[in-house]
């Protein structure tokens, strides 16, 4: 009776969910993917996925099923997606922009990765002012100083046979990116719930337990906690900093407040992100929006850009020829006790290219389609995505084909000279990255000094690449230092 009873229901439960999906099933014939279970869709295809073998099962997946393709699973319709064709038309639209990273709406709700779309112009906009031509500049005089660090740092690992350059490069890069965006130093308590709330995300992806936000309530009840505890933590710290900033301003005008029982904001000479938002005219930006900003900021910029300089690293150690010619390209571009001209070192941006090319630092760009999505396609033919449609974006497939990319799996850097390919790594179209020219310059900033003291030894064991939430390598990244020396034309 018990069997008889779950068959039933199993039958309903699937017949209720097929005239659920009729219509997108309808609209997405033409494209290919893995056998549909009743109710249960296309779950072994994601039952065993895990940061280890992401990219390997998704180079398999796409061999089989194309770069355009629909994988249902229960009610939910995933569209893997490694096409530049159809991911151009996508990113570019002005009627497509919600991510539907749902995953991180705890902490990021609010900030311009989640915010909606009407509100994404606007946002924008709001941003784009931290890098106006005089604080950027300002901005680069912090990098540089930060930088120097960095290059004090490695002096305590140089000689040594091998180490892991993410522990030493991370943190400095976390400083950084919280001085540029909340205008002071982040405490050590600041910088570690920073770096356990990234934890815990990147733990997160591709869990199980993860999958909606139920499960997690029900499976996690531990984690659920702690996470929830740190972001109050990181939210409070942005509030007394807001009041600061917003104290600080009316004494200097005359009204005479008691800021005993505030922290007061250091002595700066540029214009912090908080700043910008807490000034901003908008009416409609609320406390926990700046908040949801500067975390998504403060995320973003630390592991992207952490990956970003610890790939590049490794990959320049594992090219002499590379290297070679990034140390004459400095060498020419110094001015005298003012560091590099970031403007003469094409070939350093380049390799930055090259690198994020191959190794994207966010792997997956995501979209939710909330109406239907018509495309024209030279392979499968004019069609529409439905909406409610979950569209992944894989960066590191797409980045990798050989029909756009010649020598894909190679690392050329002189690809990006003359007449460079499109590179999505900070994505395309409306809702591209604000932040690109800054975390380029950053990073050669943050190169520069590395490469003209230290000469990169190729020691250790070769990347072993994972994804969880950005790109990653399961071993670290290492590598070893040696010492230019100071007769040898060192810079």
């Amino acid at each position: 009776m018990i069997l008889t009873t779950t068959f039933v229901c199993f039958c309903l439960a699937s017949a209720f969910n097929y005239f659920r999906t009729r219509r997108q099933r309808s609209l997405i014939k033409n494209l290919k993917g893995p056998f549909t279970w009743p109710l249960m869709g296309a779950m072994h295809k994601l039952l065993f996925l895990t940061p280890k073998n992401f990219l390997q099962r998704s180079t398999e997946y796409l061999s089989k099923y194309g770069s355009l393709s629909r994988c249902w699973v229960f009610h939910r319709l995933f569209i893997p997606l490694a096409d530049l064709e159809l991911s151009r038309q996508l990113l570019e639209s002005d009627t497509h922009l919600e991510t539907g990273y749902e995953l991180m709406k705890d902490w990021l709700g609010g900030g311009v990765l989640m915010c909606q779309s009407d509100q994404w112009q606007k946002r924008h906009a709001l941003i784009s002012g931290l890098f106006d031509k005089r604080n950027f500049e300002q901005l680069m005089d912090l990098s540089r100083q930060q930088a120097d660090q960095l290059q004090q740092k490695l002096v305590e690992k140089a000689d040594q046979k091998v180490f892991d350059i993410w522990e030493t490069v991370s943190p400095l890069v976390l400083d950084l990116i919280v001085m540029i965006t909340c205008g002071a130093k982040p405490s050590e308590e600041y910088s570690k719930n920073l770096e356990s709330l990234s934890e815990i995300y990147r733990k997160r992806f591709l869990s199980l337990q993860s999958a909606n936000r139920f499960n997690y309530w029900l499976s996690s009840p531990f984690m659920r906690k702690r996470q929830n505890r740190l972001i109050k933590r990181l939210n409070e710290e942005h509030k007394n900093l807001m009041a600061s900033h917003q104290s600080q301003k009316q004494f200097k005008i005359g009204n005479g407040l008691d800021m005993s029982q505030l922290r007061p904001m250091p002595m700066k000479n540029f214009e912090c992100l908080l700043e910008i938002l807490v000034e901003s005219k908008d009416p409609q930006l609320t406390t926990e929006e700046i908040c949801g900003e500067l975390n998504t900021s403060n995320y973003l910029g630390y592991l992207l850009c952490s990956s970003a300089l610890c790939f590049c690293l490794v990959t320049i150690a594992r090219n002499p020829s590379v290297q070679q010619r990034c140390w004459e390209e400095l060498s020419l571009a110094q001015i005298k006790d003012q560091g590099w001209d970031l403007e003469k070192l094409p070939y350093l941006e380049a390799v930055l290219q090259e690198t994020m090319r191959l190794y994207p630092p966010q792997v997956i760009v995501g979209r939710q389609l909330k109406k239907d999505f018509p495309y024209t396609h030279s392979v499968v033919g004019d069609g529409d995505l439905p909406f409610g449609s979950e569209i992944y974006i894989n960066l590191f497939e797409l980045q990798r084909n050989e029909n756009r990319y010649p020598k894909a799996n190679h690392f050329v850097a002189e690809r990006f000279l003359d007449s460079p390919p499109e590179l999505l790594s900070f994505s395309l179209g409306p809702r591209c990255c604000p932040a690109r020219k800054l975390s380029m310059q950053l990073l050669k900033t943050l190169l520069a000094p590395i490469l003209a003291n230290f000469e990169l030894l190729p020691y250790g064991d070769e990347l072993r690449l994972d994804l969880r939430l950005i790109m990653g390598s399961s071993n670290g990244f290492q590598l070893g230092l040696k010492p230019r020396e100071i007769g040898g034309n060192a810079i």
